[in-house]
Formats: structure tokens, C-alpha cells, sequence
């Protein structure tokens, strides 16, 4: 087993006993599949965040990162990982995103500041990172931390369902999370949705877990103080 599977400097684990936890049989279960995976794309009410980010001259992108982020650490199954077969709890995700350099047709990464209770202070410090991160960042997600969550934004796109790349079927268990394009709603005027893919390993969660994650998001963007 690797030691670094997760960054001990900024997170902490809890080993899970296999032989006592509920998830027992699912867990080896959906290890022996072709595609342990539970990939739902919904569309959310992103009214409320927009104007918020807009209005504070914030990225609306980081904005739904800070959100998602919050809502999947108060989900267990979200924490969940394992590796080697043996599963554990993270103390917190650390989120990973995605940005397409000004002028170049490249992405590169930087991790956001978590944990935070600041939206503002989030967005404020992780676009810094964001804005003098190099190429050489994307080595990030090569060392392979099964702590981190990474995001990703397909802006251009107004997609229905999104498939994220697999590093090593069966074996990459950490959750993925994507943005597409947000749009007018048709028949009220004025109020935004936007898609939103979760990507997750079957053995660690289930249906019910990831709709828990939508609600509990749709809730923090209504709530969201303008």
C-alpha cells in the first residue's frame, strides 16, 4: 500500500472496519464490475449563485465549486474512499479545479482553499491560484491523492450527460464533479439552470446518496445571500 495516498499535511483518514460496516456487500459487490460507477447529470437553479457571483465580481464557476464542496462534506459517502480494498473516511475533500489558460486551447489546475467558510475568501484566493498556475500543475491529479475531488467546467456545452476519464477501471474511487453551460429557463423568465454531472464509485455510495448531494446543493443555492 502507498503512504501517500492522501495529503497528510491538510487531511486526515479513519480507517473503516470492513467485517462491521453496513456497505459490506455492496462494497465487494460493485468492486467486480466492469463499471462500478454512478454517473447522474442534473439540472440545478442556479439563479440565486449567478446574480451572487456577479454581483460580488466573483467567479461563478469557483461560486458552484464552494457550493458542491459544502454539500458533499456533509455527506459521508462522499468521504468515503479506499484503496488496496480497504476502505476509510477523509476528514474533508479538497477540491481540484480546472482552468483553460487565457489565449491557449490548454488546461491547467490549481486546488482550492479548503476547508473555508467564506465564499468570498474561496473564490478570492483560489482564482490567485488558478491565475499563476502553470503547466506543470496538471501533476496534481498524476500523484494519484485519493482526497481530492477535481472539477471541471464545459461552459460551450449545453449537455444532458457527461462521462468523466476512469484512471484504472474499478480502482479510481474518488468523486468527479463537471459544470456545462447554463441556460434560460423556457417558460419562466429570468431564472438560470445549469448541468452538473456527479461521478462516483457505486461501492461507496448509491443512488440515494447522490440525490441527497443534489438536494442538499439546490438548498444552499436558494439560500445563498445576495
Amino acid at each position: 500500500m502507498t503512504e501517500n495516498f492522501y495529503d497528510r499535511e491538510t487531511n486526515s483518514i479513519e480507517w473503516i472496519d470492513l467485517e462491521t460496516w453496513e456497505r459490506k456487500d455492496l462494497f465487494a459487490a460493485y468492486l467486480g464490475t466492469d463499471l462500478p460507477y454512478i454517473i447522474i447529470t442534473a439540472n440545478v437553479d442556479v439563479t440565486k449563485p449567478l446574480r451572487y457571483a456577479k454581483k460580488k465580481g466573483l467567479s461563478f464557476n469557483l461560486v458552484m465549486v464552494y457550493l458542491c464542496v459544502k454539500a458533499m462534506d456533509q455527506i459521508p459517502n462522499y468521504r468515503y474512499r479506499f484503496i488496496d480494498g480497504k476502505p476509510f473516511v477523509i476528514d474533508h475533500t479538497r477540491p481540484v479545479i480546472n482552468h483553460i489558460i487565457p489565449g491557449q486551447e490548454l488546461f491547467v489546475m490549481a486546488e482550492g482553499k479548503w476547508p473555508c467558510d467564506s465564499i468570498e475568501e474561496f473564490c478570492l484566493e483560489t482564482h490567485k491560484r488558478l491565475e499563476t498556475a502553470g503547466p506543470d500543475s496538471r501533476e496534481i491529479m498524476r500523484q494519484g491523492k485519493l482526497d481530492l475531488v477535481n472539477f471541471t467546467a464545459l461552459p460551450w456545452v449545453q449537455y444532458t450527460g457527461f462521462i468523466r476519464t476512469i484512471k484504472t477501471d474499478g480502482v479510481d474511487n474518488a468523486p468527479k464533479m463537471s459544470f456545462g453551460k447554463y441556460f434560460e429557463d423556457p417558460a419562466v423568465s429570468g431564472r438560470i439552470w445549469m448541468p452538473i454531472s456527479s461521478q462516483t464509485h457505486h461501492g461507496l455510495m448509491d443512488g440515494w446518496h447522490v440525490g441527497r448531494f443534489y438536494e442538499m446543493l439546490q438548498k444552499a443555492c436558494n439560500e445563498i445571500e445576495e
